[in-house]
């Protein structure tokens, strides 16, 4: 092999390493991000299939409820039931830049959004639920007070 040759192949085996290694970098970070994905996309059809089928119970079910007063409790149940008889699209959004101490308002530090659209006859209605993370899973999150 003239020298020229020798230098071309180490050259590009170095180069097809590189990039290899950073290919399989590039799987792990897109699997993580397809976990997270799972997560809410669970947490998505867990609510609309609870919605779909007037569940009360099973949106309840999707409620960090640890730290809420009796009242927060009485007026987030109030705000799913009266929401049960239209029909809805959702999806999660990202949490834009939120003001100092929003956070610690909630009983479980909101990371996202639950974007709600209600086919309301008046008109679209648009709310925003704020959700969170714990133990793999997403839940509503309430304020304390």
């Amino acid at each position: 092999m003239t020298k020229a040759g020798l230098v071309f192949t180490v050259v590009f085996t170095v180069v097809f390493t590189v990039v290899l290694i950073s290919g399989l970098g590039g799987c792990k970070r897109a699997e993580k991000a397809a976990i997270a994905e799972g997560a809410e996309a669970e947490f998505v059809q867990a609510f609309l299939t609870a919605h779909d089928h007037k569940d009360l119970d099973a949106e309840e079910k999707l409620v960090y409820w640890d730290n809420v007063t009796e009242s927060s409790r009485n007026h987030f149940i109030g705000e799913l039931k009266s929401g049960l008889d239209v029909k809805i699209t959702a999806k999660v959004e990202d949490l834009p830049a939120v003001p100092a101490g929003f956070s610690e308002r909630y009983n479980i530090a909101p990371k996202k959004f639950l974007t709600v659209v209600y086919d309301d006859p008046r008109g679209a209605i648009t709310v925003k639920f704020p959700i969170a993370k714990k133990d793999g899973r997403y839940y509503f999150a309430l304020r304390k007070e």
